[in-house]
């Protein structure tokens, strides 16, 4: 049926949005544009309608400023869902308190002296209070109000604080330097103090507003990631060695002679198959197996199959995926691997889910920080659980993901391939190290780490130079 159509001013009288404000919203691109009927004459539809209901939702319910907001338009259905919209709207909804007098704020105790001098939160090397101080005071009463929340909001707003004086610490110390600069270089005093005070009030609104800044650049950050980390996710797969490297290390032999032998039902060669093809092979391989050779596996290499036959079709293994994972006992890698088919399951039937992304995403990044790679007695399944993992907290938005500690686990995984000496396959370490040093190039780049990648990707590069892994690190380079 041919959509209704309608002038500037029906479409202004029934959304209740001025025509300004439409033109406005046509020209940052948050409306789509109108069919022409002419050189003077526009027609909308209900598809403008349904925008500026949601445009208007979005700013008068959720607070959003509107560069979050066309984030949100332009994603479309691959972008957050409303629960995802709701969550990112709660970060952004604080009320700064400055403005309010001492009188209104919280009253401090003893118990708000001893947690402010413990943290840290009356500057470094602060060892008791000034009663009559009313900026100390102003702090305290700041401290106070943080020990009245309860459980999690009162460790995290502690915390918090004490990130803000460590940090604005070093900014007072950098303000202190360039008022001093200006009453040298002037050899005024009094007129640089006139020049400070000034000025103070507009920095103090800067830095509120610039805090708000990069909350908000946060988010965008979040929303922009939503829909491109699930489907990374299900992308994991390492880059391959080069056919001269994998022959000279014999990896297309071992493959031949370890599947002969589970074909004939030798167990221990069935579950060296299957650790073969998991860091060696294409990522059909393991779903390809035969039955008779899945018949032999212990739970460890079970795990590896049913969670490569979840990242294909989740709905009919992510189930029995788990039941693999609590026979295999403590199993980091299996732990990780749940996690990647958990995430990748909501990029491809998100339409499914009546949760958003972050609260699928939250409690599985919780069970992937749990995972205790190093107690892994193999060093094979420990290398592979810090890279997998590593890997999805890249593939994630920065703050969720926790870059830094995805390096951490790089780093940890390269450790893990160094010491391990004979008990490590050459082909394996290969294919694992080449791709470990290629992910932490990119994370150090990320970080503004420009020696450290450079290194990493030199490393990278010698590896395998004439294969995928060198031509990866020649462009990153």
């Amino acid at each position: 049926m041919e959509r209704r159509r309608m002038r500037m001013a029906e479409l202004a009288r029934e959304s209740g949005v001025s025509r300004e404000t439409i033109h406005y919203y046509l020209r940052e691109g948050l409306l789509p544009r109108p069919v022409k009927g002419g050189k003077t004459v526009a027609y909308y539809d209900e598809s403008h309608l349904e925008r500026l209901a949601l445009i208007r939702r979005l700013r008068e319910e959720k607070y959003l400023p509107l560069a979050v907001i066309r984030r949100v338009v332009e994603a479309g259905p691959e972008g957050p869902t409303d629960r995802d919209v709701d969550t990112l709207s709660d970060v952004l909804s604080i009320d700064p308190t400055m403005r309010r007098s001492l009188a209104e704020l919280a009253t401090p105790d003893s118990e708000s002296e001893r947690v402010a001098l413990e943290l840290g939160l009356l500057g470094e090397g602060a060892a008791q209070i000034a009663k009559h101080d009313e900026a100390e005071q102003r702090v305290l009463a700041s401290v106070a109000q943080a020990l009245s929340l309860e459980g999690e909001a009162r460790q995290l707003t502690l915390a918090d604080m004490a990130a803000c004086a460590r940090e604005l610490s070093e900014l007072v110390d950098t303000e202190a330097g360039l008022f001093f600069d200006l009453v040298i270089r002037q050899g005024d005093l009094r007129s640089a103090i006139d020049a400070l005070r000034s000025g103070r009030a507009a920095v103090a609104r800067f830095i509120t507003a610039y805090r708000d800044l990069m909350l908000r650049r946060v988010v965008d950050d979040v929303l922009a990631g939503i829909a491109r980390g699930a489907r990374d996710i299900e992308r994991l797969s390492l880059l391959p060695l080069s056919a001269a490297l994998s022959e000279r290390l014999g990896s297309a032999q071992q493959e031949e002679s370890l599947r002969a032998r589970a074909q004939a039902g030798d167990a221990a060669a069935a579950n060296d198959l299957v650790w073969h093809l998991f860091v060696l092979g294409a990522p059909p391989a393991l779903t390809e197996l035969s039955a008779e050779v899945t018949g032999l596996l212990r739970p460890r290499a079970r795990c590896l199959v049913v969670a490569a036959r979840a990242l294909v079709d989740p709905e009919a293994h992510l189930a029995d995926l788990g039941q693999q994972l609590g026979k295999a006992g403590v199993f980091a890698l299996g732990q990780v691997l749940a996690a990647q088919a958990r995430l990748a399951s909501f990029g491809r039937r998100r339409e499914d889910h009546d949760q958003g992304f972050l609260a699928v995403a939250v409690p599985v990044m919780h069970e992937l920080g749990r995972a205790a790679p190093g107690e892994d007695a193999d060093p094979l399944a420990s290398a592979c659980a810090y890279h997998f993992r590593a890997r999805i907290r890249l593939a994630l938005p920065r703050v969720l993901g926790r870059h830094q500690l995805a390096i951490e686990d790089l780093e940890r995984e390269l450790g893990v391939l160094s010491a391990a000496g004979g008990r490590i396959g050459a082909a394996h370490r290969a294919r694992l190290e080449g791709n470990a040093r290629l992910s932490l190039a990119s994370a150090y780049q990320e970080a503004g780490r420009r020696v450290e990648a450079r290194a990493e990707l030199e490393r990278a590069t010698a590896v395998d130079p004439e294969g995928p892994i060198g031509a990866a690190a020649r462009r990153l380079a």
